[in-house]
Formats: C-alpha cells, sequence, structure tokens
C-alpha cells in the first residue's frame, strides 16, 4: 500500500517533469520592431511613448506570490508548478514523496518492534527487541525533522519563485 502511494506520487511527478518539458515558456518576449524610437525620449517620459511599460508596476504576467506559498504549504512542489517551474516542482514532489514515506516506514517498523518488546518471553529479547524500537524511533524523528525543514525550504522557493514570476530567465 505505502509503496503503491510512493509509486504513485512518483508517477506523477515524472508526469509533470515530462510536461515541463513540452510546455510553452510564459516569459514575455518583446519584439524590437514594434517599439517606437525613444531614443529622443527622456526616461520619465518613456511611459508617455510606451503606455504600456509603467515604472510603479512589475511585469504585467505577475501573479500573488503567497498563492505559491499556499500552496506549497499543502504539499511541497505545488507552488513551484504554480509557477510554473515544472522540474523543479517534479523534484520537491518526489523529495517529498520518499521523505513522508520513510516517516511512515519508521513509524511501523517502531510500532512492531515495541510491541515485540511487550510481548517478549524473556528480558533478553525484550531488550534487544527495545533497542530496535529505538533506532526506528529516532530515524523516524530525524526523518519528521528533514520533512519540515524540507517543507519550509519548499515554500521559501515558492515565494521567491512567485516574486520573479515573469521576469526573463536570461
Amino acid at each position: 500500500m505505502r509503496l503503491g502511494l510512493v509509486f504513485l506520487l512518483s508517477a506523477i511527478a515524472i508526469l509533470i517533469l515530462a510536461s515541463s518539458l513540452l510546455a510553452d515558456d510564459r516569459s514575455p518576449r518583446i519584439d524590437k520592431s514594434d517599439l517606437p524610437d525613444t531614443s529622443s525620449a527622456m526616461p520619465a517620459d518613456f511611459s508617455r511613448v510606451h503606455p504600456s511599460f509603467r515604472l510603479d508596476q512589475g511585469p504585467e504576467l505577475r501573479h500573488p506570490p503567497l498563492r505559491g506559498v499556499l500552496f506549497s504549504t499543502v504539499t511541497p512542489g505545488l507552488g513551484q508548478a504554480y509557477n510554473g517551474r515544472w522540474a523543479k516542482a517534479a523534484a520537491f514532489i518526489m523529495v517529498g514523496a520518499v521523505l513522508v514515506s520513510r516517516i511512515v516506514v519508521e513509524s511501523d517498523r517502531s510500532d512492531r518492534y515495541l510491541h515485540l518488546s511487550r510481548e517478549a518471553l524473556t528480558e533478553e529479547a525484550s531488550l534487544a527487541y527495545y533497542d530496535q524500537y529505538s533506532t526506528h524511533f529516532d530515524r523516524r524523528d530525524r526523518y519528521v525533522w528533514w520533512t519540515a525543514v524540507f517543507w519550509a525550504y519548499s515554500m521559501f522557493d515558492a515565494y521567491v519563485d512567485g516574486q520573479l514570476f515573469g521576469f526573463s530567465r536570461q
């Protein structure tokens, strides 16, 4: 069941990566032949000559960066997909799926060894099982911390990508 979930999330991430290779780049293109001659215009008059350019606004293709943070709060990688960074979204989804699956696996193992420790017939076996329980419990806690750090990084990255959305990638 858990392995199937990991495979499903990995397949979704691979589909997102494949669609990113086929997706059209949405960054704005400027055709220099359409621009008026501004060689004689002063910089303050540029908005009069070319009305679509305003210094008090960013690029026209911007969208709220906090929406990407909200999407990344739900699942790491969704904010990157919202910002059009498909390869990064696939990577974030795959790493997030692996981290969450490791938490689930280590939690199940620690529960199993705790149960075996309580039902062991000898004190020696009980201590050996309890040692295994402690090992897997500590691993689970480490994976929880790494997942929390990764989740926060995903939200931060979605915010930065949202701020830079619409700018040329050159």
